[in-house]
């Protein structure tokens, strides 16, 4: 990762709880969830779990950087960065907003049908091709 994250956004601002403790309490939710579902759905409990901790992961992964402040912009956001640079790079927040729609798309895959390895490659390119255009177009400061 790099270190374009702003270390106020793991503060505790004013007593409240820091995004990324916020972020963890969500996912293990999400976990608890999602294990219910899969129990209930599709007799599967493990599975479901499964696919709470992706979604889990993905909802950690991006609500720091949702809930950063806008502070004063880096002169880094506004320097050109070739996009082969920017995809090679982890990006935090386009992480997260991926992972989200591909563990739906796991979970839904999962009620339809049985087998999961076509599930699985869908859900590997729903992720890429959310991640790829987000992790261009999404400013450093939310890396």
């Amino acid at each position: 990762m790099n270190g374009s994250r702003d270390a106020g956004a793991e503060s505790v601002d004013e007593g409240g709880l820091s995004p990324a403790l916020l972020g963890i309490g969500v996912g293990v939710v999400d976990v608890a969830v999602f294990a219910y579902l899969g129990l209930e759905l599709v007799d599967d409990p493990v599975f479901g779990a499964f696919v709470g901790l992706v979604l889990g992961i993905g909802t950690y992964l991006f609500l720091p950087g949702v809930m950063a402040r806008d502070r004063e912009r880096d002169t880094d956001d506004l320097e050109p960065v070739a996009v082969g640079t920017r995809v090679r790079s982890f990006h935090r927040t386009a992480a997260g907003l991926a992972l989200p729609p591909a563990g739906i798309m796991l979970f839904a895959w999962r009620l339809i049908n049985e087998t999961l390895l076509f599930g699985l490659v869908g859900s590997v390119i729903i992720a890429l091709a959310i991640y790829v255009p987000l992790a261009v177009l999404l400013p450093r400061r939310l890396a």
